[in-house]
C-alpha cells in the first residue's frame, strides 16, 4: 500500500518540522511531508523569496518529486500557509504532473477576506515568538519573529492582487477541505467556510477540535478529519491506522451547519 503524501507548507515564521506530530499520528495510510521556504529550515542556507512568485517556485521544486510519482498526494496549508497552499495547488496543477487529489486550507481567511488576516497574524506572531523565548531562548525567538514579518509581507501580497489578469488568486479545479478550530478566536468556521468560492470542484468546511493551533492540539482527529476527506477523493487505501484507534467519533453532535465534531 502506497501511503498518500500530504504536502505542508509552514505557516507564518515556521518550518515544515512544525507538522511533526501529524506524522506520529499518520499511520500507515498517511505520509505528512514538511516543506520549507528559502531562508529557513532545509534551506537555510539560500536568501529569502523577495515575493510570492519566489516562495511559491520553492515550494514548487519541492513538491515536485512527489507530484511527479503519479500516486494520490495533498497539500495542507495552516494559517498564513493556507494562502500558500492554495497558490502552490495553482501551480502544481498547470504543471505536466497531476494536481493535487485534495488542498487543505486549516484556520485562515480566503483570500477575498484578507482584512480579517492582519491584526490576527500580528497576534499570532506575537505569541509564537515569546513561546519560543521562553523555551529555546532569545534567538530563536528572534529569528522566528524576523522570519514571521517577512511571511506577513508575502501574506498581503497573496491577498492584495484583484484576481488572474495580474497574476493573483484565482479558484482551483482541485477539491477543497477548510478546516477550523471549534475555540480559534482569530478565524471561526464563518470566515474559513469563505474557501468555498476558491474551489472549482468539492468542497467540505469541518470543525476539529481545539483553538487555533488545533493541529497541534488535537492532531489525532486533525488527522482523522484529513483521513477521510481524502477517501472521498482517492481509493480507499486500507484500514484506519492503528495510531488512531482511540479517536472517536461523537455520533450526533454536529455545528449549526451540519459539520461533524470529532474529538481525540
Amino acid at each position: 500500500m502506497t501511503p498518500v503524501s500530504v504536502l505542508c507548507v509552514p505557516y507564518a515564521g515556521a518550518t515544515g518540522l512544525a507538522y511533526a506530530r501529524l506524522s506520529r499520528r499518520a499511520g500507515p495510510e498517511l505520509r505528512f511531508t514538511g516543506l520549507d521556504l528559502p531562508g529557513r529550515g532545509g534551506l537555510a542556507d539560500r536568501p529569502p523569496p523577495r515575493d510570492a512568485a519566489e516562495a511559491v517556485a520553492a515550494l514548487a521544486a519541492q513538491a515536485s518529486p512527489v507530484a511527479a510519482a503519479g500516486v494520490p498526494y495533498a497539500v495542507l496549508g495552516h494559517s498564513l500557509g493556507a494562502l500558500l497552499a492554495h497558490r502552490l495547488t495553482a501551480a502544481l496543477s498547470q504543471g505536466p504532473q497531476p494536481p493535487p487529489s485534495l488542498l487543505v486550507v486549516s484556520c485562515c481567511p480566503p483570500p477575498h477576506l484578507a482584512d480579517r488576516l492582519g491584526a490576527g497574524a500580528e497576534e499570532l506572531l506575537g505569541a509564537a515568538a515569546r513561546e519560543l523565548r521562553a523555551t529555546s531562548g532569545r534567538a530563536g525567538a528572534d529569528r522566528t519573529w524576523a522570519a514571521g514579518r517577512s511571511d506577513l509581507e508575502l501574506g498581503r501580497e497573496l491577498t492584495g492582487r484583484a484576481g488572474p489578469p495580474d497574476g493573483g488568486p484565482r479558484p482551483v479545479d482541485v477539491p477543497v477541505l477548510a478546516l477550523y478550530g471549534a475555540d480559534d478566536p482569530l478565524f471561526p468556521g464563518a470566515a474559513v467556510r469563505g474557501w468555498e468560492r476558491w474551489t472549482r470542484a468539492g468542497f467540505t468546511a469541518r470543525e476539529v477540535p481545539g483553538g487555533h493551533f488545533c493541529f497541534r492540539e488535537h492532531a489525532a482527529a486533525y488527522v482523522t478529519t484529513i483521513r477521510e476527506a481524502l477517501r472521498g477523493s482517492t481509493p480507499p487505501p486500507g484500514p484506519p491506522a492503528g495510531d488512531d484507534r482511540q479517536t472517536t467519533r461523537i455520533e450526533g453532535v454536529r455545528t449549526s451547519r451540519g459539520d461533524e465534531v470529532w474529538r481525540a
